[in-house]
């Protein structure tokens, strides 16, 4: 298994507005992006560096998110995603994308 980990670290006091957005996300464009194993999680800090947002998603293997991948680059040029990822650009400082492969123990 594969998760996509992407991490923001949100401006300050601007995490609940993250969240908003990313609720927005899901209802506009999650069933045209599924083929995640579960869609998709987000959490927030509880400790660490104040106002982060991980949202993870889960992929059966590294096909599976090149696939993602695939699609989702056709979404990034509508306008209605670029209007989407215009209400989260203010709100983050930086982000950081990590693959990880999941290991069985």
């Amino acid at each position: 298994m594969i998760i996509e980990r992407l991490t923001f670290n949100v401006k300050y006091g601007q995490g609940d507005a993250l969240l908003g957005v990313i609720r927005e996300f899901a209802k506009k464009f999650s069933s045209e992006l599924s083929g995640s194993n579960n869609g998709f999680r987000v959490c927030t800090d509880q400790t660490g560096p104040m106002f982060t947002v991980v949202w993870d998603t889960e992929f059966r293997d590294i096909a599976s998110w090149a696939e993602f991948e695939v699609r989702s680059q056709s979404i990034f040029a509508r306008e209605d995603w670029q209007a989407w990822f215009a209400k989260m650009q203010p709100l983050v400082e930086r982000g950081e994308r990590q693959l990880l492969s999941v290991v069985d123990m």
